[in-house]
């Protein structure tokens, strides 16, 4: 029988993650159709959207225009308001997604289904949707999200490749890539050790953590779940409890959705009219200022890849230099196309948020320079206060 309620949904997924993890705790792995349950949170612009806008929206996302050829999809209404069931298909990849719209703009989607089935078709919807983006995890979050239970694990995923402003084959050049794993419970202290001055500080970045959350390990040691959060908005869970798991996941999206609207509500550029004073207008809201650890080494390299209208930055414009080793790019962002403009010196980019426009992009922007260029980069307000 098809799922209709969230309470049917979450009876499901338990069963889901209970077999995956007796699988794996036995038999250090899973049997061939057993399957991880899968989370991923994602950041939609609808409005004030109601049942009938999201499910437009839904429909419009996995239709054949945006999934594109040899794709087939269809958006399921159940009996609860905001809760749908997504069966979708492109090429070869089949998945099965259950979508939990209650907050109208920060989504989360849940899947059984094959990993990399799933995640080759939500790509592909997000990257030909425009009102669909990844809710991105900057480390900072990540770090705090190691908090929230025993930190059980790391990943590491630096690529100063997609940002090559520097000829990496010199003696000197930065570190061009690390990647590294470490499951286990000295996560913390290896995390400690790379980012030491005589290490690797500034490609060293985090990309997952696993943590072992419990739902309330004072009453009940035996309900927790074991989850591995991802930079980019996907988690993974096994364990024994499906509520453990989304009351991680719920805490993870409250700070990252306070974030947005926070850097919305207060750097947004906007203009208002004074009342007393007719005529006459005052603009309110702050740019947000971008510093990295060293020095830009070839600033032109450096913009063509950030504005180039690719992933993973999704930010297309033309640099205009407005002095030595200084440019201002109106660029427009793919995301929500709404434009918004940049002003970067060698050491620094300012950013000019417009009124209307998406916090996300800032969170983006930030979370990608720090997988590929520089995991020591900071995020500030005027004043010199770290935003994360």
């Amino acid at each position: 029988m098809p799922i209709t309620t969230r309470r049917e949904m979450a009876a499901r997924l338990e069963e889901v993650m209970s077999h995956a993890y007796t699988e794996l705790e036995g038999r250090q792995r899973l049997d061939a159709g057993t399957s991880l349950l899968k989370t991923y949170l994602l950041e939609a612009h609808s409005g004030n959207a109601q049942h009938r806008d999201i499910l437009r929206l839904l429909t419009a996302a996995f239709s054949v225009e945006t999934l594109g050829a040899r794709s087939q999809a269809r958006v399921h209404e159940t009996d609860e308001e905001f809760f749908y069931r997504v069966d979708a298909t492109w090429a070869t990849n089949t998945a099965e997604f259950y979508v939990d719209a209650s907050d109208g703009r920060f989504w989360i989607l849940h899947s059984a289904s094959n990993s990399v089935k799933a995640d080759r078709i939500l790509h592909r919807v997000i990257a030909n949707d425009s009102h669909l983006d990844s809710a991105w995890l900057p480390m900072q979050l990540l770090e705090r999200v190691a908090e929230m239970g025993i930190f059980k694990g790391l990943h590491l995923d630096y690529d100063h490749r997609e940002v090559p402003d520097v000829e990496f084959d010199v003696d000197d050049a930065p570190v061009e890539y690390l990647k590294m794993q470490l499951w286990g419970n000295r996560a913390q202290q290896v995390l400690r050790i790379l980012r030491q001055p005589d290490a690797f500080p500034n490609a060293t970045t985090l990309s997952k953590v696993k943590v072992k959350h419990f739902l309330d390990q004072a009453a009940n040691e035996d309900w927790f779940s074991l989850d591995e959060v991802k930079w980019d908005g996907k988690i993974t869970a096994r364990g024994t409890s499906f509520q453990s798991h989304i009351n991680l996941v719920n805490s993870i999206y409250t700070s990252y959705a306070d974030k947005v609207r926070g850097f919305e509500e207060r750097f947004s550029l906007r203009y208002e009219a004074q009342a007393v004073n007719a005529g006459r207008t005052t603009m309110t809201g702050e740019p947000l200022n971008i510093t990295f650890s060293r020095p830009i080494a070839n600033l032109q390299k450096f913009l063509a890849a950030i504005f180039s209208g690719t992933e993973p930055f999704r930010l297309w414009g033309t640099p205009v230099s407005i002095g030595r080793e200084y440019f201002r790019v109106t660029a427009m962002d793919l995301h929500v196309t709404n434009r918004i403009t940049f002003e970067v010196g060698s050491d620094f980019m300012r950013v000019y948020l417009p009124d209307g426009s998406c916090g996300n992009t800032i969170v983006r922007l930030f979370t990608n320079l720090q997988h590929y260029y520089d995991s020591q980069v900071a995020l500030t307000a005027g004043g010199g206060e770290r935003l994360f």
